[in-house]
């Protein structure tokens, strides 16, 4: 009696885990991949500070950056990629063929550099130098060398952190957000890196970066030597609790990286439409 009684507990069990795992799987509709830290995870997810609802029906799965999420969503693990605009684009440039940027944008941002609260100083030299680029058409060359290929791409070299020195400008970043900073073998690239450095040279200091992971840049600043970050950095006033903000240098967005043969969104014009399809409205 008692193996009879043993057998159909274990029945039970065995039959509760079936059930269990079959609820948690339909779950959600969609998983998502985003980059850990960044606008996409919060949109993806919600948060009131931002003012984005987020969908109840999808999972978010962070990634340390863009690329390993589209891995991911070609090997069938995830069914989109949420990254800003201008990554997005370099994302499908780089897996040509593979995938696709729906082409709405989802959120309106603005990019800015986050500067120490307590180096006013520096955030109004930053400031003025910002307006200087812009007026003399340097900005506008950096932009057109990586997002239209006008230029060549060398690379900014970083000296070493020495806390004896007072003439070194370290910036924060997180180099894993192409065309805005990445690395080409031990060097750092994109429109970002190659702001800081021209920062640096004229503030005549040495510049030195940081790489981290991307939760980390805003909450370096002001820590251990961090005079500021540069990672494609979305004005809020959550991190504005902790750093003060440059003056705005870029527009930015959030857009939604599909696979080349998705049709799912093809009759979309607004965030709206794109939206009722990923919450599966009627």
């Amino acid at each position: 009696m008692k193996k009879v009684i043993i057998s159909v507990l274990i029945l039970v069990v065995a039959i509760s885990c079936i059930f269990a795992f079959t609820a948690c799987a339909d779950k959600y509709d969609y998983k998502i991949g985003v980059q850990s830290g960044t606008t996409g995870e919060l949109y993806v997810k919600g948060d009131a500070d931002w003012g984005f609802t987020g969908f109840s029906n999808i999972e978010c799965k962070p990634y340390s950056n863009g690329g390993l999420a589209v891995q991911d969503m070609l090997n069938g693990q995830i069914d989109f990629v949420v990254i800003d605009e201008a990554p997005a684009k370099q994302l499908v440039a780089s897996k040509e063929g593979q995938i696709k940027v729906i082409d709405i944008a989802l959120t309106q941002e603005e990019y800015a550099f986050a500067v120490d609260k307590n180096q006013p100083a520096l955030l109004a030299e930053v400031n003025e130098f910002l307006a200087a680029i812009k007026a003399n058409g340097t900005f506008e060359a950096i932009l057109d060398k990586y997002f239209s290929g006008e230029g060549e791409i060398v690379g900014v070299d970083s000296a070493t952190y020495d806390a004896s020195k007072t003439n070194q400008l370290v910036v924060a970043t997180n180099a894993a957000f192409a065309p805005f900073e990445y690395k080409i073998g031990n060097k750092f690239a994109g429109i970002d890196m190659e702001i800081a450095a021209l920062l640096a040279e004229e503030l005549n200091m040495e510049l030195v970066i940081q790489d981290m992971d991307f939760d980390a840049v805003v909450s370096s600043v002001g820590a251990n030597g961090v005079d500021m970050a540069m990672a494609g950095l979305t004005v809020n006033a959550e991190r504005e609790k902790v750093v003060n903000f440059a003056d705005a240098y870029y527009d930015a967005s959030q857009m939604l990286i599909v696979k080349a043969d998705n049709t799912q969104f093809d009759a979309c014009t607004t965030a709206a439409e794109v939206e009722a399809i990923l919450k599966k409205a009627a």
